[in-house]
């Protein structure tokens, strides 16, 4: 069976890193009862200006992954997992307990995204629209609430 795992630099001392798709490297081990072997490779999607989930997520299934452990994955790569009957678990600590814990049955699949869409680290540009239409409480038009007067 082969396990990719969502890393920073890589390797089974590392730490499950908490993003899929803008994670640095992805560590895949292969295991059946017991850890096998490890391979580090870098991931192709940490950098997209957009559709990082998507990008990352076909570099996985090309390696023939069984299954993936993460922090968090978004919609647009659970999508591609589920429609290549890909699962998705929820990991986090070191990679060594992480890949022990799903050997033993114990983490939890993920049934549905964990991150919402562009869920990523930032490196967008950051000019999407955020939550809430700022300017305090009167949204820009200027109602504070000072005494005024029109002096």
């Amino acid at each position: 069976m082969k396990i990719a795992l969502s890393t920073g630099k890589g390797g089974l001392d590392d730490m499950v890193f908490p993003v899929f798709g803008r994670c640095q490297t992805f560590t895949i081990v292969e295991a059946d009862k017991d850890i096998k072997g490890t391979n580090v490779i870098p991931n192709p999607a940490v950098s997209a200006a957009g559709g990082a989930g998507i990008m990352a997520a076909q570099s996985i299934i090309d390696q023939g992954i069984n299954a993936v452990i993460t922090g968090n994955c978004g919609p647009n790569a659970y999508r591609i997992f589920s429609q290549a009957g890909i699962k998705v678990y929820l990991g986090s600590g070191k990679v060594e307990d992480a890949v022990k814990a799903f050997l033993e049955g114990k983490l939890q699949e993920m049934n549905s995204p964990t991150g919402p869409a562009k869920f990523g680290m930032g490196r967008g540009g950051g000019f999407g629209r955020g939550m809430g239409g700022g300017f305090g409480r009167g949204g820009g038009r200027g109602l504070g609430r000072g005494p005024g007067g029109g002096y």
